[in-house]
């Protein structure tokens, strides 16, 4: 068997992975190159047939080829590799050159595929996602400009780019993979599906939510919030109110000044900032901080007096003050702590659900486990979830839920059955849902993801 490896960078692990699988099954193996190599302590350089023979009687393998310079290796002679191939089990070839970047754009000659090859195994990374094309596309500058930014369908493009050469079987094998959407793309890549079928957003993660300040009202902005699945965050620079037994289940609290914490504020567009302090002074400090960095929802609480005090002393222009929500939360006439900090969530809630329709809970975004991915990229009627809702079909248990009822028991039942990408539609008519209690029935489409 001749297998040749092509692609970006990870074609060499791939050469000693399968070296070590096909030794474990009692078979002979020569690695080489038909481009260049790097030289390893155990290569045979500028080797004869009966060289290349007793080191394979010896290990089982060689690591073979014509020295080129002091670190590369070249093809083989002609001669010495037909005979390797009429006597050797396994020759896994390196075919292809990328300067050791994620990615690559492949040339007219390129890859240099041996023609008596039985399969091809073409590398490709997801390291290379959200990196300009300059510092992870070896050869980028025939496609792309320096500074583009690499997304999903880029690395789909280079891979389809290869496919479109190569007349042997080929097998995607997709590297770097960690988070649930690299996985996923990790999925639709190797099985050559459109990657445009997949949503970075549905992907985003519950919003943080940012305290200034840790008093009464911030109490019960946190509270309500972890019911909610925020990720809080408490700063406040008073120790006997930024601590653990004023907010035992925040996520992180900070006793340091306002003009302190910049470092620790997140990055996320979707973060949600909340300016509850004691005095406009704070509130000054802190809105400034806000502003200088991307988010979803800035408030701060205080009468308009307060508030236009506050706005004049930075020099906001009208834009900047109508995207500030102050006085802050929804006009539902709330006074006690408890009530403002409803109102204050009311209104993120009703922002955040605009722009976005889901999120990825943090059971689920945190996950490591395998299993079958469900989306929901298509509804009809009074289906409970938005588009891009998720849950995560394990062996044994489920991760998250898109919506409960009985779509989703009928989804999670077909998830255990599925081994590879589907889309599938889930119906609930009326006479179902009727017996079910509800009203009217509706229905959804399931994006079904191996990860």
């Amino acid at each position: 068997m001749i297998i040749s490896v092509v692609g970006s960078g990870g074609k060499t692990s791939k050469i000693k992975e399968l070296k070590e699988q096909y030794l474990k099954e009692n078979k002979t193996v020569l690695m080489c190159t038909t481009t260049h190599m790097l030289i390893e302590e155990d290569t045979l350089l500028n080797p004869t047939y009966e060289q290349i023979e007793q080191r394979i009687k010896e290990n089982g393998y060689c690591f073979a080829g014509n020295q080129v310079d002091d670190k590369k290796i070249g093809s083989l002679d002609k001669d010495v590799l037909n005979k390797c191939k009429e006597n050797i089990d396994v020759i896994l070839i390196e075919a292809d050159g990328s300067k050791h970047k994620y990615l690559k754009y492949c040339l007219d000659n390129e890859p240099v595929i041996d023609e008596d090859s039985d399969k091809v195994i073409l590398i490709t990374n997801l390291k290379g996602l959200n990196h300009k094309a300059k510092d992870v596309i070896h050869r980028y500058e025939h496609i792309y400009d320096s500074d583009q930014i690499v997304d999903a369908k880029i690395i789909q493009d280079l891979v389809r780019l290869y496919l479109n050469k190569i007349t042997q079987p080929v097998s995607i094998c997709v590297n770097g993979a960690n988070s649930l959407y690299e996985r996923c793309l990790k999925s639709l890549l190797e099985k050559n599906i459109d990657v445009d079928i997949l949503k970075k957003e549905w992907f985003q993660t519950a919003s943080k939510l940012v305290l200034f300040g840790a008093g009464h009202v911030s109490q019960y902005v946190n509270k309500i919030a972890k019911l909610l699945d925020f990720y809080t965050i408490v700063i406040d620079e008073r120790e006997e109110f930024a601590n653990r037994d004023c907010f035992p289940n925040a996520n992180e609290i900070h006793c340091v000044p306002f003009n302190e914490c910049e470092k620790i504020l997140p990055k996320e567009e979707n973060t949600c900032f909340v300016i509850v302090t004691r005095g406009h002074k704070d509130d000054k400090e802190c809105l400034e901080l806000v502003l200088r960095r991307p988010h979803l929802y800035c408030g701060m609480i205080g009468s308009k007096g307060k508030v236009q005090k506050t706005f004049d002393a930075l020099n906001l222009d009208e834009q900047t003050r109508q995207n500030i929500h102050a006085p802050i939360g929804l006009k539902i006439k709330a006074n006690t702590p408890a009530e403002i900090a409803i109102s204050i969530l009311a209104q993120i809630i009703d922002i955040k659900n605009q722009k976005y329709s889901s999120f990825i809970p943090s059971e689920l975004y945190n996950s490591k486990e395998k299993g079958m991915l469900c989306i929901i990229i298509d509804k009809k009627g009074s289906t409970p979830r938005g588009i891009g809702t998720m849950m995560l079909v394990c062996q044994s248990h489920i991760v998250s839920t898109i919506g409960g009822g009985q779509i989703e028991y009928e989804v999670i039942q077909r998830a255990r059955k599925l081994r590879d990408v589907s889309i599938e539609t889930f119906v609930l008519d009326n006479e179902q849902a009727s017996s079910l209690g509800m009203i009217c029935g509706g229905q959804n489409t399931i994006l079904f993801i191996p990860v």
